[in-house]
């Protein structure tokens, strides 16, 4: 019996079905599943719902079997393995040639398959094959059956396609020759070498290959595009919610109609006909390709539909102006890194603001973070070179004066935050004035992880927000406590309003649940405070918890060393940035300023980076991806 039916009439109004993508916080897509019943107000409530309190990108789909993104998603990844069985292509051949270089997880096909699970894989499948219009598409795969039945069901049985071996750690892949499990091979296909970072070379590459791995990639993409064709309107009304599932759900790049107007549309629709036959009605329809130029799959209103003019582009920043007349300051360097360009740019952005017409500015970035923080490459290299003193130092200085000017702009200026804010990230993002954060936003001052201290002003800052407050001495000492761990120990928020606990972001700042809403929200955020006098920020000055302060961390530390928890090195670290919360070497109750600290922390990043170990740490974190302990 259908669910629908245990309803009665009025409640069937209410009966829909919701497909949230594991793990839910993580994973953006939501399916909605109206019945013919569902109430049209309901459905829009709900979809509102998802995605403003929610933050999740909602689509519309029928009551079909695998629904939108399992339907096609695991259709293509059942294809992929057909066809690699076909043209006897390796298993890690096959992941090579379908992970990033097509615009999908770097895992490829089998390895993902390994993750999700074979078992659930083979379920969507049988289920598939008994629909009778469905059978075509999805196929018995030798390998999947063979490794089911064995129960080698992926990493939640510790073998799947991959596995580790036991004693020497080694990656395992399953030969199909030989049943058994071989060590992993560096793929040797000759298309890999002409693939490169651009997608859409990469598709170019694929239209015009005539090697056996190249004709596998057109055929998989091929079909993908014919098997997401006609699934409009069985599936979904819209063909962009097609898209949206694949690039919410399985995390593509593009998806399949994305990737058909990057290949080319004419030329793909072309030969599609000429391999496959008719296509569907609504294809032919279509002028030119699916997608109109600067068109997204987003609901959100893209930034370019702000845009009026460009101001300048100055390579790691580009500033714009909306029709509003409110400045657009773009962090574009590579890996929204904070350079001295990008610092010499803001300067000039908030000159322009405060001597010309414009009403307010906001700064944002594209991309999954907004930033890393610093280029590590160049601390390393700067140690190397001895110029420690000369270019770090200057560039500490153009830093300060920045964000400086950024936190006392005399006219508003919000920033947009999304993903990872770190290191010299997360401290333009706590001189900004007003900040619109996404909630999955991970905020944190992590240079002590690499042997250094924050020196873009993020201590000064922090210690600014504690000290010019009328609490007493022993609270602020406790609030200073707790950001000297923080900052000891690397901490990152887990979220924004983990971020507020920890003082990285304020109460008067914004959160907001769906990301892709972040600049729109962030320039009205803006346009209110200019239209409602905003007060730029006052300069204090206060009193310093001093030496009771730094002699009370000292005591915790020289505990913490003596009892191994910690190295010297570590001590060293922490003992420095203690010195600079206390306001340094001076009597409790002296009156400080926010400029002085940040003078403290230029001393003590210099300080650290000429050291040995701490150059080990940062050389250690780049060539490895992790900590050294020293």
């Amino acid at each position: 019996m259908r669910l629908l039916q245990a309803f009665n009439e009025k409640d069937q109004e209410r009966f829909f079905g919701l497909h949230f993508f594991n793990p839910p916080r993580i994973m953006k897509l939501v399916e909605l599943i109206p019945t013919s019943h569902t109430k049209e107000s309901i459905i829009l409530d709900v979809k509102n719902f998802a995605q403003n309190v929610l933050g999740k990108g909602v689509i519309v789909v029928n009551d079909v079997p695998g629904f939108v993104a399992n339907r096609v998603g695991t259709q293509t990844m059942n294809d992929i393995m057909y066809r690699a069985e076909q043209h006897k292509l390796s298993i890690v051949d096959v992941d090579a040639l379908t992970g990033q270089a097509i615009g999908r997880p770097k895992t490829g096909t089998y390895a993902l398959s390994d993750l999700v699970g074979l078992d659930i894989a083979v379920s969507v499948i049988k289920g598939m094959q008994q629909v009778p219009e469905e059978t075509p598409y999805f196929h018995d795969v030798k390998i999947v059956n063979t490794l089911y039945e064995n129960g080698a069901l992926g990493r939640k049985t510790k073998q799947g396609f991959y596995k580790k071996d036991k004693e020497t750690k080694a990656r395992l892949v399953y030969d199909v020759e030989k049943q058994d499990y071989v060590p992993v091979s560096q793929p040797q296909l000759p298309i890999l070498n002409e693939f490169n970072k651009d997608l859409v070379h990469n598709l170019d590459v694929i239209f015009n290959a005539q090697d056996e791995a190249g004709l596998f990639l057109w055929e998989t993409l091929r079909n993908n595009f014919y098997y997401s064709a006609i699934n409009v309107p069985k599936a979904t009304d819209d063909f962009r919610d097609i898209d949206r599932a694949l690039v919410w759900g399985f995390n593509w790049k593009l998806g399949p109609f994305q990737l058909w107007d990057a290949m080319g549309y004419e030329r793909v629709k072309t030969r599609m006909e000429d391999e496959l036959g008719d296509l569907p009605q609504w294809i032919s329809d279509l002028d030119g390709g699916f997608y109109k130029q600067d068109e997204t799959i987003e609901y959100a209103t893209p930034v370019s539909h702000f845009v009026k003019d460009e101001l300048w582009d100055k390579g790691d920043a580009k500033l714009s102006v909306t029709h509003n007349d409110q400045l657009l300051l773009k962090l574009q360097s590579k890996n929204n890194v904070i350079t001295d360009e990008f610092n010499d740019a803001l300067v000039d952005a908030i000159d322009l603001l405060e001597n010309e017409h414009y009403t307010s500015m906001v700064i944002y970035a594209d991309g999954n973070n907004f930033s890393v923080g610093a280029n590590l490459f160049l601390m390393k290299k700067a140690h190397e070179d001895g110029l420690v003193d000369d270019v770090v130092a200057q560039s500490i200085d153009k830093l300060h004066y920045s964000f400086n000017r950024l936190k006392y702009s005399l006219k508003p200026v919000v920033t947009a935050v999304q993903g990872r804010a770190l290191g010299g990230g997360c401290e333009l993002v706590l001189y900004s004035p007003i900040v619109v954060a996404a909630s999955e936003t991970y905020i944190g001052l992590v240079e002590a992880g690499v042997g250094l201290l924050p020196s873009g002003g993020g201590l000064a800052e922090m210690a600014d927000r504690i000290l010019r407050t009328s609490h007493k001495f022993d609270d602020k000492q406790a609030s200073m406590t707790k950001v000297l761990t923080n900052i000891a120990f690397a901490k990152v928020s887990t979220n924004a309003f983990e971020a507020r606990r920890y003082g990285y972001l304020r109460d008067t700042d914004t959160i907001i649940f769906n990301t892709a809403q972040r600049v729109e929200v962030a320039l009205k955020r803006a346009k209110y405070e200019a239209e409602t006098n905003y007060i730029p920020n006052p300069r204090h000055q206060y009193i310093a918890l001093g030496e009771d302060f730094k002699a009370l961390i000292q005591g915790q530390l020289d505990a913490q060393r003596h009892g191994h928890f910690i190295s010297d090195h570590d001590y060293h670290i922490a003992l420095n940035i203690a010195t600079i919360l206390s306001g340094g070497d001076l009597p409790r109750n002296t009156f400080i300023n926010q400029r002085y600290i940040q003078s403290l922390e230029k001393i003590g990043f210099i300080d650290l980076l000429k050291s040995k170990k701490s150059y080990e740490r940062i050389a250690h974190m780049l060539k490895t991806g992790k900590p050294l302990r020293n």
